[in-house]
């Protein structure tokens, strides 16, 4: 009587690597399932680099489509316009200064803006992505002690830069449907007219729907890299964030950001 063989051990047995695209979708849905595979796996670039080119087409697409509108270049220069006033009101220029500011906005053309707009989708893809790999590295390092190398920390960065470009389609629609520039999932959406010039306002326009969920999965990765509990690391993240936005606020930008 033949002998049944003996089991796998448990640690034998490997999970098949995913692909790329499983990888870049599957944060959405099981992110934790993502990061513990990028823990173990060898380091690949495409991690990081392809969530980049998407963020880029995404947000460069965003702006050419939100400022080919002529209703929200309008409000725009309207904004704009507002914010040059109060900085008059204020006493930080002067009125001459003031009115060639103003000058100068009604001569832009729009495909300037655009332009604007078009660096800035290059400058957010690889700027973010590096940023919040540097934060998730000494987070880890400093405050977990862990050995997580800073490519590792960049491939984690890279696949959540996924959810940075839903947000920007997702904002991209509702500022195009509405036809209002500052139409968002936050929770400005409740104030009649925004002011951009408002802390207050800056402050409520922060807490946005996307930013919250973007600021969870890292938290997530940065427990399963460390091995730390994900209350920990999510207190640690969350309080970096909220440190974060309130300084982007205090520049005048904490609104502004997609």
């Amino acid at each position: 009587m033949e002998s049944a063989p003996a089991p796998i051990p448990v640690e034998a047995v490997q999970r098949s690597a995913s692909s790329l695209a499983g990888r870049l979708l599957n944060v959405f849905a099981a992110p934790g399932d993502v990061f513990d595979e990028l823990k173990t796996a060898r380091h690949a670039s495409g991690n990081w680099l392809v969530p980049i080119l998407i963020v880029m087409l995404a947000t460069i697409a965003s702006f050419a489509l939100i400022l080919s509108q002529p209703t929200i270049q309008q409000q725009l220069v309207e904004m704009q316009e507002k914010a040059i006033d109060q900085q008059e009101a204020a006493g930080k220029i002067k009125p001459e200064q003031a009115r060639q500011f103003k000058e100068l906005l009604e001569k832009m053309p729009p495909w300037a803006m655009q332009l604007v707009g078009i660096v800035q989708g290059v400058i957010a893809g690889f700027a973010g992505t590096f940023w919040w790999a540097l934060v998730l590295w000494l987070l880890s390092k400093v405050v977990f002690k862990s050995n997580v190398g800073f490519l590792k920390a960049l491939e984690a960065s890279g696949v959540t830069m996924m959810i940075f470009a839903l947000s920007v389609v997702i904002t991209t629609l509702l500022v195009v449907i509405f036809g209002n520039l500052m139409a968002r999932p936050a929770l400005s959406v409740f104030l009649n007219e925004f002011d951009p010039i408002s802390k207050v306002h800056l402050l409520l326009g922060s807490v946005n729907l996307f930013y919250l969920w973007s600021t969870a999965v890292p938290a997530l990765a940065l427990s399963k890299l460390s091995n730390a509990p994900f209350g920990k690391a999510a207190a640690w993240f969350f309080a970096f964030w909220a440190v974060s936005r309130v300084l982007f606020v205090g520049i005048g930008l904490g609104g502004f950001v997609l």
